[in-house]
């Protein structure tokens, strides 16, 4: 089942995140089961969201990439999707 997962990132700012994103955007691009990438400021921080076709695609991407290059502590919220459309 795909999911969206949104995570924040308590301190991180705009600047930084182009700096860390720029080599892992590349790279996301080529996963298996990945649908999307969205970024954006929020209150204390920074967020992600990210629609994947399953839930074990995003974890084994984010254990391997995402977790040893993104300073901080990134929260989680997994939500299981109903649908997604594409054009």
């Amino acid at each position: 089942m795909s999911v969206l997962v949104r995570m924040s990132i308590a301190g991180m700012d705009a600047a930084t995140y182009d700096q860390v994103s720029t080599h892992l955007v590349e790279l996301v691009k080529k996963q298996l089961g990945f649908v999307m990438h969205v970024a954006y400021v929020s209150p204390g921080g920074f967020s992600v969201g990210e629609v994947w076709e399953s839930w074990a695609q995003f974890e084994k991407w984010f254990n391997e990439n995402v977790k040893p290059n993104v300073p901080g502590e990134i929260k989680q919220e997994v939500i299981e999707l109903h649908a997604v459309v594409q054009p």
